[in-house]
């Protein structure tokens, strides 16, 4: 385990596709012991699906091709592993078991899941009464649509998000990334770590119930306030509703952009300060009023003087002046970026399966750190044996027997 505050803390994770994960993650690189829990199939056959050439198959992606799966690794580091057969009813017993040897149990599965699986509230509790039970489904537990099929990109629209994009009224987009599920998964996160303060208070578990919709509705606050005031909002593409310029613009080279934003006549006046160009003493672009009239012209004149210069230059010489800009970065770009390599924003995490590779690090830093002892994330069951030793003191023979039975697994099936 990694040290950190939550050292000590104990969390069983059934979590899957990407929020449940990233609330896990952050637990883990805050140290919380962290048993993720898979199914044998969680992670695809084990072979190739018709009609892959099997040994094709087999040259490209490896033998346990499973354990290097870009996003899988990418939101389960500082997890132990657990694959088994929850179905069965020695898998059952397991779960249920390990129940009672952790503090937090978090899952996103569909509403009536977990209940099916014999794993509910009210089970959880008997088996745990100071269990912190975390449930995230797409809509809730309750409401008309708590048994609506869920994904990020269908959560999205309903949340608000996609009314408010697009570049004209007439053409609504989508981030196509999902933004429910981070947000959700930052919320859970900090909804444990306040169930955790809770509990030290009264020594009681709690019942935490999310929705991925209402954790994107809350990031939109301030939109729903203009509505109310009879203020709708407009689709403004790469534009600010209030000032100018404040926009995407081209630069030198082929797709290569700088994000440029003027909240003040002082911003302004050092902006045409550092263009120095006649157009800049045009009275069309006098004062923020004027500028907001004529935002076509000036975002032409400007797009005309950016494209003749180097973003990341152009980005330090205008911040340099106390002008908001910056470069539009790819991956490359940000996981060369001095100012992340400075900090140490990325970690270079990997096993006997999977290359060190560069990942995002924890975003937040305690007293100058940001954690030690970070691991990779684990192969398919590969703390099987070590997790029901040291937590529920199976014996080696006993384990055995659970592979044996089809219970425990380190292989996908097929």
């Amino acid at each position: 385990m990694t040290d950190g505050p939550l050292k000590g803390i104990r969390v069983l994770d059934f979590t899957h596709v990407w929020a449940g994960p990233l609330a896990t993650r952050v637990l883990g690189d805050l140290g919380a012991d962290v048993i993720k829990v898979e199914a044998p199939w969680a992670r695809g056959p084990a072979g190739p699906r018709p009609p892959a050439d099997e040994e094709r198959y087999r040259d490209t992606f490896g033998d346990d091709h499973w354990n290097r799966q870009g996003v899988t690794n990418k939101l389960n580091r500082n997890k132990r592993g657990l694959c088994l057969n929850s179905k069965s009813e020695q898998g059952h017993t397991v779960l249920t078991d390990l129940v009672k040897q952790c503090d937090v149990v978090i899952e996103n599965f569909s509403a009536n899941a977990m209940r099916s699986m014999g794993l509910d509230w009210e089970t959880l509790h008997a088996a745990n009464p100071r269990i912190i039970y975390v449930a995230m489904p797409g809509f809730g537990h309750s409401g008309p649509y708590r048994d609506y099929v869920a994904y990020g990109t269908v959560v999205e629209p309903m949340c608000g998000l996609t009314a408010l994009m697009g570049y004209g009224p007439d053409e609504p987009r989508v981030t196509a990334t999902a933004i429910p599920d981070p947000s959700a998964g930052l919320a859970a996160a900090a909804a444990v770590v306040t169930a955790l303060e809770r509990r030290d208070e009264d020594g009681k578990g709690r019942y935490v119930e999310m929705s991925l919709q209402e954790a994107a509705i809350a990031l939109f606050g301030e939109y729903f306030l203009m509505e109310q005031m009879g203020d709708t909002p407009k689709r403004e593409g790469n534009r600010d509703p209030a000032v100018a310029p404040a926009s995407i613009y081209p630069c030198v080279g082929e797709d290569n952009w700088l994000a440029l934003h003027v909240d003040s006549e002082t911003a302004w006046e050092a902006l045409v300060g550092a263009i120095d160009e006649p157009w800049c003493s045009d009275a069309r672009f006098a004062d923020n009023t004027a500028r907001m009239a004529h935002r076509d012209a000036l975002d032409e004149c400007i797009a005309t003087w950016t494209a003749h210069h180097d973003a990341r230059a152009l980005t330090e010489q205008l911040q340099t002046a106390g002008i908001a800009a910056g470069a539009v970065q790819t991956t490359p770009d940000f996981l060369a970026d001095p100012q992340n390599h400075t900090r140490g924003f990325f970690t270079e995490l990997g096993n006997d399966s999977a290359p060190e590779r560069p990942f995002p690090g924890l975003p937040i830093m305690i007293d100058g750190e940001r954690g030690d002892g970070w691991r990779a994330a684990p192969k398919l069951g590969e703390h099987n044996r070590e997790i029901l030793s040291d937590l529920l003191g199976m014996s080696t023979l006993e384990i055995e027997e659970l592979e044996r039975e089809g219970v425990l697994h380190s292989r996908p099936p097929g």
